[in-house]
Formats: structure tokens, sequence, C-alpha cells
């Protein structure tokens, strides 16, 4: 606490005190149960953050109608009998001395009502949906008087459910108080026009309103809203601390400062690594001069210095922190008891909002508990075993981890000098990887585990160490496209740039290879030409040709398939496509590579011609495919075995730590 005291002390919100300053930022997390309660999932995964010391939890956007929600297996408190279902969860998270609160919404233009109700969108204008592209119905004064007292009775129903207080959601330009507050959307010509501060709050002051004269002005409400909509016809930053005033008087009792407006990907809603860090706190600090209310600030404050920082600079109150409490939920006690190098921290990855879409519910690619804190307990093992993990690489470390904290006597072996495997060269390439990265390494370190680098084990090897379990974390096989051409001197692979990289170290040095030592190193010298061709476009490719433009090459990137970056979602391709744009790499899908010369690619053109592509360096990208030669020479052959990572196919750092998780936690 001494190295963060304003961020550990005590605040409030109204009436309700805090025991410290950090929020759990309101996460969709499609957790709920088919009905939009809160399932046994949703108790686990909030409870999680409760023991790990947070301040104030903000349940994720809960929907005051139950035919309007705004995505499905959401929360919602449309009627008195979801009251019960909720006292649970209140319970679990007070019972570690957190407080709660749920954020209410009425989805508007942007829910889901239309499809799985057949019901109307509403919206200030004619609006198109971000999620459906449905256009919307201009609500008449009496229609949004009705939805008004859905949001009275909702908010009761919170209190009685045990709730410390609400989040009124009308940020992002979106769903239905949002788009009323946002010129961007709102092109009415009443008393709820867009046009005046005035009129552009009418609708949102009503609601406070409505929501005080039933609970009372001893029930806090948090407004969220952006600070600045970073839209063209959106509002300004200065725009959000003039009408601040008009909704504290209204009631609000705090905001809750973000930023953007909503679009497919939320793209600055949930920014990736290319934002800023802290890019809404400018804005907040706006608010909080204009009003005498706490305010908070979201968006990419990972690091609880920085957050001391923006309190002690008094930009803002409170600090929100969404995904670094994904990574870490024990973030904030870690923090609070000097334990900050045992910290988890965000990547910015995007696997969390990704995840939603390609596998149903939101889960975390470094923390494979999120989302699973029942079914992965850490719980010390009844019988001690002797386990060998083949492989250093995440999943091989996440299961040593794992296991050890389990009470299992853990030996790692790895091939090479140092540990890390793959993630050593994600890490080199995209910054953000070392965190996660320098956990793993510190992590195994400080617990009681056997490390044996420079060992490669055979089967024979293993079984003669008389192991009770087996942990096969080897990686994949890299299998690169046949060129004519590809035997050139100036042809590699991936692996081997990376090789080249650390040929110049002796052996014994590179058990301390680290990823920000190489990224240094090359920037003074690479063993690569200036005009660089890569071939192929998965992630690693795509990070890879980020990081040479970086470093002054001229890069191209050639796939032959159809599409970029295929194990990652749409929200972390599509930032990546923008990157390479920023940063200028021509990239071309589906070409039909002819021959690898000393000084060019070859590409056979659709018209019958030829183009060239100037090289000095061609990088072959390939693809992991799996490599079982060591699982499958150990099955029968030792009492337990289980394989994780890339030798079983390629998944990234999600699937590794995932595998490595429930391998250790099943022995």
């Amino acid at each position: 606490m001494r190295e963060f005291p304003r961020l550990f002390s005590p605040v409030r919100i109204g009436t309700v005190e805090l025991r410290n300053r950090l929020v759990l930022s309101p996460m969709e997390n499609l957790y709920a149960s088919a009905e939009g309660l809160p399932s046994p999932r949703t108790v686990a995964y909030l409870e999680a953050r409760a023991r790990g010391g947070v301040g104030l939890i903000t349940l994720g956007t809960s929907t005051v109608d139950a035919q309007h929600p705004e995505v499905v297996n959401s929360l919602h408190f449309a009627d008195d009998a979801m009251v019960e279902h909720h006292r649970e969860l209140t319970d679990a998270v007070h019972a570690h001395g957190a407080r709660i609160q749920p954020q209410l919404a009425h989805p508007g233009p942007d829910g889901l009502g239309p499809e799985l109700h057949q019901v109307e969108a509403l919206g200030p204008s004619p609006i198109q949906s971000y999620l459906t592209r449905r256009t919307s119905r201009e609500i008449t004064p009496s229609e949004f008087r009705r939805i008004v007292d859905q949001f009275r009775a909702a908010a009761r129903r919170a209190r009685e459910a045990g709730y410390d207080g609400i989040e009124l959601h009308a940020a992002h330009g979106y769903m239905l108080l949002g788009s009323f507050l946002t010129p961007w959307r709102n092109a009415r010509r009443d008393q709820y026009e867009a046009r005046t501060p005035e009129g552009r709050v009418h609708a949102v002051c009503e609601v406070l309103e409505a929501i005080k004269s039933e609970v009372g002005r001893d029930f806090p409400i948090t407004l969220r809203l952006s600070g600045y909509e970073r839209v063209p016809g959106g509002r300004e930053s200065f725009d959000t601390a003039r009408i601040a005033p008009l909704l504290v008087e209204a009631g609000a009792d705090a905001f809750h400062v973000s930023g953007g407006v909503i679009d497919r990907f939320v793209t600055q809603m949930v920014n990736g690594a290319h934002a800023p860090v802290g890019l809404n706190v400018a804005a907040a600090a706006a608010v909080k001069r204009a009003v005498g209310v706490p305010v908070i600030v979201a968006g990419r404050i990972h690091d609880p210095a920085q957050a001391e920082r923006i309190l002690q600079q008094e930009s803002a109150d409170l600090i929100a922190m969404g995904r670094p409490l994904l990574a870490d939920p024990e973030l904030p006690e870690k923090a609070r008891t000097g334990r900050i190098r045992e910290v988890r921290r965000c990547i910015s990855c995007q696997n969390c909002i990704d995840a939603m879409e390609t596998r149903g519910s939101m889960d975390c690619a470094i923390n494979p508990r999120t989302g699973r804190e029942s079914e992965l307990s850490i719980t010390r093992a009844v019988l001690a075993k002797q386990l060998i993990v083949v492989g250093a690489g995440p999943g091989g470390l996440e299961a040593a981890r794992i296991a050890a904290r389990r009470g299992h006597r853990v030996s790692l072996f790895d091939r090479k000098r140092y540990l890390g495997g793959s993630l050593v060269l994600a890490a080199t390439v995209h910054s953000e990887n070392q965190r996660f990265l320098d956990y793993l390494v510190a992590e195994v370190r400080r617990l009681d585990i056997d490390v044996q680098l420079g060992v490669a084990l055979r089967a024979e090897d293993v079984i003669a160490l008389e192991p009770d379990a087996v942990i096969v974390a080897t990686g994949g096989r890299l299998e690169t496209p046949k060129i004519p051409g590809d035997e050139l001197p100036h042809v590699l692979t991936g692996s081997e740039m990376h090789e080249r990289l650390l040929r110049g170290l002796p052996g014994p040095a590179q058990r301390w290879v680290r990823p920000g030592l190489l990224r240094v190193a090359s920037r003074v010298w690479m063993p690569l030409g200036r005009r660089v061709v890569i071939v192929g476009a998965d992630l690693a490719a795509l990070e890879l040709a980020e990081f040479l433009a970086g470093r002054g090459r001229l890069v191209s990137v050639l796939e032959t398939g159809c599409e970029i970056a295929p194990e990652v979602g749409p929200k972390r391709r599509w930032e990546h496509m923008d990157a390479l744009d920023q940063l200028g790499i021509p990239l071309n899908v589906g070409v039909q590579i002819k021959r690898i010369g000393r000084e060019a690619v070859v590409l056979a053109r659709p018209d019958g011609g030829e183009a060239r592509v100037a090289a000095d360096t061609v990088i072959l990208a390939g693809k992991i495919r799996p490599d079982t030669t060591l699982l499958d020479a150990l099955e029968g052959r030792v009492p337990e075995v289980h394989a994780v990572g890339d030798c079983t196919g390629l998944g990234l750092v999600h699937k590794a730590t995932l595998e490595g998780a429930r391998a250790a936690c099943a022995l």
C-alpha cells in the first residue's frame, strides 16, 4: 500500500464507501443463462475478482427490457422474479469486501430484440445498428416515457437484490441513451434534439430523475459516457465537461468516462496495443474540473503505477480496469501487498473480444482460468506426483507453474538454452507479449521447479527418469511451401531468422536471451537485406512484417491463400490490417508464386503476365503442423501423459495456456 497510497485509499460514491479506487469495468462476457440470469459461471467469475481485492465491480450491460437484449446470454432486470437470483451474486461479492453494481441500459437501435423476439428497434432517429445493420424507428415521447418507467423499475429491483448502486450506460454513441446524447446519431427536432446541450441531455436527465424518485437519493447512480467521441459529428471532450453539471443536477453521483463510439469491432471502445495508454484521461480530467462528484476513468490503464499517477495528478478519482483484471483477478491485492512483480499483465491481444464471436463467450488468452474458475480450480493435489514437462514454451511453462502450485514435484526440460520457446520471438516482434513471457519465467524461477535447459530428451530418456506423469509441450513442426528458388542463400524461414539473431551469442549466454535485448540489438544490426518479402500472412508473419518495417525495411507480404491471420478473430485481424496500411506494407492474397530469384520474387498475374517483387531477403512463414513424435513414443510406457500446445496443432498462446492449465489441473 505504501507504493500506491492513493490507489488503495477509500472513496465514496454517494453514500457508498469503497475500500479502494479500482473498478472492474463493465464487460460483456456471455456467461448469463439463456433466461438472462446470473449463472454459476457468472458468480464464480465475479467472486474471483472480489476476492482479488477490487473495490467496485460493475456488471456488463444489463437490459431493462427482456424483449430488447443487446446480445444473447446477457443479464436483464426486467421483472421482479429475477431479484432472488441476483442475491447469490451480490452476497458472494460482498463476502470478500467488494461493492457491486449492475450497468443498466436499453439497447434501443443496437440490440438483438428484432432478431430474437420480433420486436421493433427504437432509437432517437432512424439509426442503422452496428451489429445487425437493421434500421431503427424513431421513438415517440410516449414510448420513451414507458422505457423511463422500465429504468425506474429495474433500479428498484437492483436495490432489492442487494446491489450497492447502479451504473447507467450512456456512452459510445450507442444503445438508447448514448444515441440520444450524441449529435452523431440524434437528428431529432423536439425537446430531445442534440443540437443544444440541454436537448442532448434531456433523455438522460429524465431517466436519472425517475430512478432517484424511485430508489431515493441515497442509492448511487454512476453515469458512463464517452468523454470524447472521436468521430466527425460526435461530441468533443469540452462538451462532455459542459453538460456534466446538468447531469449532476438531475441525479448523477459519479461519472465513468470512456471514449469513442461503437462500430463492428468496438474499435474505439476496446483499444488494442496500437492505442496510447490512458487515452481517456484528458477527457476525464476536463469532467472532473466541472463537477464535484467522483470521476472514474477507463481506457488502456494496465499498470498500477500509472493508475497511481493519474490519481495523484487529480485527473480522476477512480480507475476502471477491464482486461487487466481478466488477466489477473488478484492484481489489486498483489499491488496492495507489494507483490507487483507477480502480476500477470494484459497483453492487449483482443482475444477476450474475439472469443465471444468465435467461441461464444469471453475468455483470456493468458489466463485460462478466466470464466473457468470452477473448472480449473488450483487446489492442492491429494497425491504429489513426480512430473516431467518437456518443452518450455508458454504451454509447458503454464503447466509447470500450476502443477508446482498444486504441490507436484516438477522438472522442466527444454532443448534450447532459454525459457519461452516460440514466445521469445513473438515477444521480440510484438513487445506487449513480453509481459506474459516475463511473468511465466519469473513464476517458474520463483516456484520450486527443477529447470534443465539445453537438454533434448528422447522417449527413452524420459522413461529412464521414472516419472509419475509427463506433459509433452515440444511444439509443432514448421512446414514451408516448396517454391522454385527456395534453396537460395537469401531465403529463410522465420525460425532461421531467429537463429541468426542468436548466432552471435555464445551458448551459455543464450540462457539470458531477452526479447528487449533482441529488439534493441535489431535496431543496430539485423541479418537481413533492405527489401524483405514475407511469404505467408498468418499472425506471426504479420507481426514480423510490422516489426521489420519499424526497423527501416521495405516489406511486402504475399499470401497464396485468400485470408490473413485465420487463427485470430476479426477484431485483431482488422487491427493488423490497419497497422500494415499505416506502415505502407503492400499485402496480396491469392497469389501464385512462380519462382524466387536472386533479386525478386516472381508472381504469375491473372492476365498471364508476370509481376516482380524486389527482394534482398525472402522469409517463408510456413505453417505449424502437429508433431506428436514424443507423445506417441511415450503412450503406454509412462503412467500418465498429456500433450499441450503446438505439438497437437497451432493454436497460439490461448490454446497453449489453456491446455497447459487443464493438464496440470488433471494430475
